[in-house]
């Protein structure tokens, strides 16, 4: 049986030596959500997951299961594997992106992102130097800046890479 969120992110916090009003002070998310997180009485957004993996120098991948849907205001990832590819470990999710637009933090320091549009057009990139791609495109940038994703004119679907460098990936890895 899989460990679920709450637990891998307890354990995960615990590994890295984190209290939780540490893990609230570097994530920014509520003390109290982090405990509801962890105790399974909320479900966790995307950019809470990545708010929360940032602050504990973890790739996304090591608070989810593949396959199992997570959900943001404007993008619907899953993730489909991990691979280590030197030297970063890589992870590789399907997501569906929506008009709104997501204006996402920076993750840890190193980390890239790869997006490749496979549906629609969207609107992708650091903050100030986004770029248009439609279907068959691709862009990689730093993820460490903050960065936008946009569909436009519709729902879009994209393959996104997520490059953490080994230091980040090395105990967050499931």
């Amino acid at each position: 049986m899989s460990e679920s969120v709450g637990a891998k992110l307890r354990r995960l916090r615990g590994e890295r030596g984190v209290s939780l009003s540490e893990l609230s002070r570097r994530s920014g998310i509520g003390k109290g959500t982090i405990s509801e997180l962890e105790n399974e009485r909320r479900g966790a957004r995307l950019d809470t997951l990545f708010a929360l993996t940032t602050a504990l120098e973890a790739p996304l991948g090591a608070l989810l299961d593949d396959a199992v849907p997570v959900e943001g205001a404007s993008v619907a990832a899953v993730l489909l594997g991990r691979w280590p590819i030197e030297p970063d470990l890589v992870e590789v999710y399907r997501a569906t992106l929506h008009d709104t637009p997501q204006d996402s933090s920076p993750h840890a320091t190193g980390v890239e992102e790869t997006v490749t549009v496979v549906r629609g057009r969207v609107l992708v990139g650091p903050a100030g130097a986004e770029r248009e791609l439609g279907a068959g495109e691709s862009l990689r940038y730093p993820g460490d800046r903050p960065h936008h994703f946009r569909s436009l004119g519709g729902p879009a679907e994209v393959i996104l890479l997520m490059h953490y460098p080994q230091r980040t990936s090395q105990e967050g890895t499931v």
